[in-house]
């Protein structure tokens, strides 16, 4: 079933992706070899959220090239300005992968690592711009991907304590409500013949 709040968060963000990079090299590569990562990583991400949005397909082999590169570059590159929203998109492509998983194993393995990455970047960068959604994200995987509405709930509650005056705070204490219910319940409490 569809949830009301699950929201794609895989948008275009053009002013993220032609910042230009910055920070200390290492000495072990050149600044050519580092900025020709950061392009790799953006085509990769560019290409496979075409696919996904234009063609309305998922190019399974494609999103997991992306999520390597994206980990590898955010931990390679933590202060370069497109290492934050890298990670947090292919936590989202992770979302994407398990959504459209062919059989339970797979799925699982994605959902987990969508939630590995989103615990990653909230541990990389707490004041990061997704920081606080991550709790979000996540009851989203518990609760739509993996049926786990005990986990899904008190990530739901996280946000909620975190950030009271959110715009989605007052739908999720909504939505904390219908929980766990099968489609004949929802459809009685919202009144759907």
């Amino acid at each position: 079933m569809k949830r009301i709040l699950y929201i794609p968060m895989l948008t275009l963000c053009v002013g993220i992706l032609c910042c230009g990079c910055h920070g200390k090299k290492d000495g072990k590569e050149n600044a050519f070899h580092f900025g020709s990562k950061q392009k790799e990583v953006i085509r990769l991400y560019n290409m496979a959220d075409s696919i996904y949005y234009k063609e309305n397909r998922i190019d399974t082999a494609l999103f997991e090239r992306f999520i390597r590169a994206a980990v590898d570059f955010a931990e390679k590159y933590p202060k370069d300005k497109i290492s934050p929203e890298m990670l947090y998109r292919s936590a989202v492509g992770s979302m994407i992968l398990a959504k459209a998983a062919p059989d339970r194993p797979n799925t699982a393995e994605y959902a987990k690592q969508a939630i590995a990455i989103l615990n990653q970047y909230q541990k990389q960068y707490p004041e990061g711009e997704h920081a606080e959604y991550c709790y979000y994200m996540r009851g989203i995987i518990y609760d739509d991907i993996l049926g786990d509405i005990r986990s899904a709930e008190n990530e739901f509650r996280d946000f909620i304590n975190r950030n009271p005056k959110d715009s989605l705070t007052p739908q999720l204490e909504q939505y904390i409500k219908m929980l766990g219910m099968d489609e004949s319940q929802l459809n009685q409490k919202l009144n759907i013949e």
